[in-house]
């Protein structure tokens, strides 16, 4: 079953922009605006991915860290001695106290 960070969304669809369609002929529009677009386009992808890198390595060091303790938990666990449990008084036999009102 896949989860929810798994499925294709809303970002994952093709737009015209994407695709390269332009309303207006390929004549009377200017490659100047369409480059100054790209490029514009381009710097935003690459900040994205700068920032995803960031994000990722951040998390790696969570998940080593994460990791880490549960190993060393695990070790302390795996060294323990069971717990023995002594019943001191029968279950039944609780000290009672009369309180006045």
């Amino acid at each position: 079953m896949k989860r929810l960070s798994q499925i294709a969304g809303v970002a994952h669809i093709k737009s015209a922009h994407s695709i390269g369609v332009r309303s207006i002929p390929k004549v009377q529009r200017s490659p100047y605006l369409e480059l100054y677009v790209l490029r514009n386009e381009k710097d935003r992808l690459e900040r994205e991915i700068f920032a995803l890198d960031k994000r990722k390595n951040a998390l790696k060091k969570q998940l080593d860290s994460t990791s880490a303790r549960i190993e060393k938990l695990q070790a302390e666990v795996d060294q323990q001695q069971p717990i023995k449990v002594c019943k001191s008084q029968p279950a039944g036999s609780f000290k009672k106290v009369a309180i006045d009102y």
